[in-house]
């Protein structure tokens, strides 16, 4: 096992409150083999889909759906991060430039949860990928990179980074330290591992508090560390067993092949580059991800360019937990219903379509499709919400509405409708 020293130049955090100039804090591996591992089993062979993934950590994911607005309709799923969001995101630089190469792989089945652990006080953030080695390894190699760009954060320390070499995973972790954690002002430190095992991409976090001035603490970090790696074990298999050269026959598996090119779209449609997506909706951008769903596969994608589209696939525990998530991406529920992200279309402009959610039927799926057009900008807005027993695709398109937008909403429904077609015949 190799020991691995993180430095902490605490001097370089504008405004952090510790008494230390410097503090040394060991992240050795096999300071691991003095601590408990969590009751995670590792198996021979790594997880070959993401529905695998999420079988192998059912017993510590956080599912808990919060009904407390049941009455009302409304409920919110379990948290977790983004597909969407970037490696190391608390690594955000004010200017923002950079963060792009963090991008993680789009349209490929992935995994994201918070995973309960008795070992550390908060859940740990865990994030899991299954794209191409050549890829993952990539990204392994810019969340390194990416962690240089801590330096244009204010009230952030960062450790030097350092390598991460265990069961079959290689990459990078790292560790920052930051003020005002707390509203009480204490301080906080997160911890970060980003690596490859073959075709398995993988992000694991956590974080802890201490007292204002005082110091991280070994013991929580090393905590961490174990959680993390058994997390990855019990993901990525024997490191005696082949690393997993890509994703083997799934309904996940199946329905990120069936996704159609960018180009039968429209004109120069290409992965969308930006960590925002703000810019990617133009209709109604605050809280476009609220169609996460903690712990649950997914395949997610959004392509940018003559016209904006997302396409979300996720494959839900249930058909009641199916059908609370198909609703919640829909920009507008309709009149005396609810449910929807409630968008304010008070001051919108409409161009003689307003918002309408009416039932939609296309051979295995049913649910609804949402239509409108306005903004000054003249933008037509088309989504389709449906599922399929417990299986959830949400495909979103906007684009300019011209001087016909009935034409546009034709454009809009066409392709939706394509690439449900063709999600039909990958199952699901």
């Amino acid at each position: 096992m190799h020991g691995v020293v993180f430095v902490v130049d605490l001097a370089r955090a504008r405004g952090l409150r510790v008494a230390a100039a410097a503090v040394t804090l060991l992240f050795t591996l096999g300071g691991l083999d003095q601590l408990p591992m969590p009751a995670l089993p590792m198996p021979k062979d790594a997880a070959a889909s993401v529905e695998e993934i999420a079988e192998r950590l059912r017993g510590r994911a956080n599912d808990d759906v919060d009904r407390g607005l049941e009455d009302i309709g409304v409920t919110y799923a379990p948290y977790a991060l983004s597909l969407n969001t970037p490696l190391l995101h608390w690594c955000w630089p004010g200017q923002g430039q950079g963060v792009e190469a963090r991008l993680p792989p789009e349209g490929v089945p992935g995994y994201t949860a918070q995973l309960r652990a008795g070992e550390v006080a908060r859940p740990l953030e865990v994030r899991f990928w299954i794209t191409s080695p050549t890829q993952a390894t990539r990204l392994v190699a810019a969340a390194r990179r990416g962690t240089e760009q801590c330096d244009d954060r204010p009230d952030y320390a960062l450790s030097e980074v350092a390598d991460f070499d265990r069961w079959g995973w290689r990459g990078m972790q790292a560790l920052v330290t930051t003020e005002n954690w707390t509203e009480y002002g204490d301080s906080g430190a997160r911890a970060t591992i980003v690596a490859a095992r073959g075709a398995l991409l993988a992000e694991v976090s956590w974080d802890w508090e201490f007292e204002a001035g005082g110091l991280p603490g070994r013991p929580p970090l090393l905590q961490g560390a174990a959680v993390a790696t058994s997390v990855l074990a019990a993901v990525g298999g024997a490191p005696t067993s082949p690393a997993p050269a890509g994703a083997a026959p799934a309904a996940s598996t199946a329905m990120a092949a069936a996704l159609p090119p960018p180009s039968v779209y429209g004109e120069d449609m290409a992965p969308w580059s930006s960590p925002t997506d703000a810019d990617h909706d133009w209709i109604c951008s605050l809280a476009f991800n609220e169609n996460v769903y903690g712990s649950a596969p997914a395949i997610t994608r959004r392509l940018i360019g003559e016209v904006s589209v997302r396409e979300d696939v996720l494959f839900l525990p249930d058909e009641q937990s199916a059908e609370q998530e198909r609703v919640r991406p829909l920009l507008w529920a309709g009149p005396g219903k609810s449910g929807g992200r409630s968008c304010d279309f008070r001051d919108a402009v409409f161009k003689n379509v307003r918002p309408r959610v009416e039932p939609f039927t296309r051979g295995p799926w049913i649910g609804e499709i949402e239509t409108l057009a306005a903004g000054q900008d003249s933008v037509t807005h088309v989504a389709v919400s449906v599922r399929r027993s417990s299986t959830v695709v949400y495909l979103r398109w906007q684009g300019p509405s011209g001087t016909d937008p009935a034409a546009a909403l034709r454009r809009g429904r066409a392709a939706l409708t394509h690439t449900l077609d063709l999600l039909s015949t990958a199952g699901g």
